[in-house]
């Protein structure tokens, strides 16, 4: 990781006071080549071929993230081969240690992130009531559907998740339907999910599942009474229902569909009251240095283009761009049934509903 950059510190501090003006006042557009002089006379040679060749975007940019390092790695490397001029550094762990860090960070007045991509749309929210966002609309994005636009350019979604159920067809003969078969006696000790206290999407999925289309809370106190496992992450997950140490487990989509596409024993389970979409947008931070603000504007951009969007999919990933298809296994987006998620749940009752899943598994 670079050292801590001193410019940043009043910014910030400046910033953690304020609203989203600073947002709202960083959110031009990057200007392309100067248009063609008018009249009849050509114009000068080094006018044309300046316009012609526009310079390349130049920087450095630092992503911390809470998506799995290996994936996101082959995301950046493709960016930085088609923006030779850009550098990253990569910083990823869970999205609650991702946002400890930044916590701690801006305690110093300053944070190290240009860019943060993480399963924590409240979070982000809270950044941008403080005016530490730059709202930015990357280029490409009337393609997409509005609803992947959060807060007028605040972040973006670049490709959908959904927390389902993965079975192990050899270790699992319970028959699993939707969410409230997890709790059934022959599951008991055999059945795992990831801890919301580390994982953004496990706590996002305990806001949905909780909510008015889900369960509710008696979901997961019978989850509690047989004798649920806690995973730290959807790796885990994924590793330890395709080896049958657990007979099924709450994984997001994309793993599950990678593991059966990889020929393990797994089947994956769309609940039939509903999956929770996770919400993991992308933003830029409103402290960025002004020599990075392009590279940064530039990776946005990128990740709505069809090449990104073509990675994606071969990631197992459901892009965002309809275009460009589905991975081999995954539904037709207007097929997949979703229970509602309320937002002010994230920013205003965060803190309640994690006291309450406190209660429950004594943690």
């Amino acid at each position: 990781m670079r050292k801590r950059r001193p410019g940043r510190k009043a910014a910030a501090l400046a910033l953690a006071g304020m609203l989203a003006l600073s947002a709202a006042a960083g959110c031009s557009e990057k200007t392309g080549p100067s248009s063609a002089s008018q009249g009849n006379g050509v114009p000068p040679q080094s006018q044309t071929q300046e316009t012609q060749q526009p310079q390349p975007v130049t920087g450095k940019i630092t992503v911390y993230t809470s998506e799995p390092q290996d994936l996101v790695t082959d995301m950046l490397e493709d960016f930085v081969s088609k923006n030779p001029g850009i550098t990253y550094d990569l910083y990823r762990s869970g999205t609650g240690e991702v946002i400890s860090k930044i916590n701690t960070e801006l305690e110093t007045g300053s944070t190290d992130a240009d860019i943060i991509w993480f399963a924590d749309i409240g979070y982000i929210n809270q950044l941008d009531q403080k005016g530490m966002i730059r709202h930015y609309t990357p280029k490409g994005a009337e393609k997409i559907d509005p609803a992947f636009n959060y807060n007028d350019g605040m972040a973006w979604e670049v490709r959908q998740i959904f927390n389902i159920i993965a079975k192990n067809t050899l270790k699992c003969d319970v028959e699993i339907k939707d969410w409230t078969d997890l709790t059934k006696p022959e599951l008991s000790g055999r059945f795992a999910m990831a801890n919301p206290s580390y994982s953004g999407g496990a706590f996002t999925t305990l806001v949905g599942l909780v909510g008015p289309d889900g369960p509710g809370w008696s979901l997961y106190e019978d989850m509690a009474k047989n004798d649920v496992k806690f995973e730290q992450s959807n790796g885990n997950l994924q590793t330890k229902v395709s080896s049958g140490e657990y007979a099924a487990v709450s994984v997001v989509d994309f793993m599950a569909r990678n593991a059966q596409n990889e020929g393990s024993p797994v089947e994956t389970v769309w609940p039939e009251s509903g999956a929770v979409m996770i919400p993991t947008p992308i933003a830029i931070l409103s402290t960025v240095e002004e020599e990075n603000r392009a590279a940064c504007e530039a990776l946005m951009d990128y990740m709505l283009t069809q090449d990104a969007q073509r990675i994606f999919v071969e990631q197992g990933y459901i892009p965002v761009d309809p275009s460009v298809g589905v991975p081999e296994g995954a539904p037709a987006v207007e097929d997949i049934k979703t229970v509602k998620l309320n937002i002010e749940d994230f920013t205003q009752n965060s803190a309640a509903l994690r006291e309450r899943f406190a209660e429950i598994f004594g943690e």
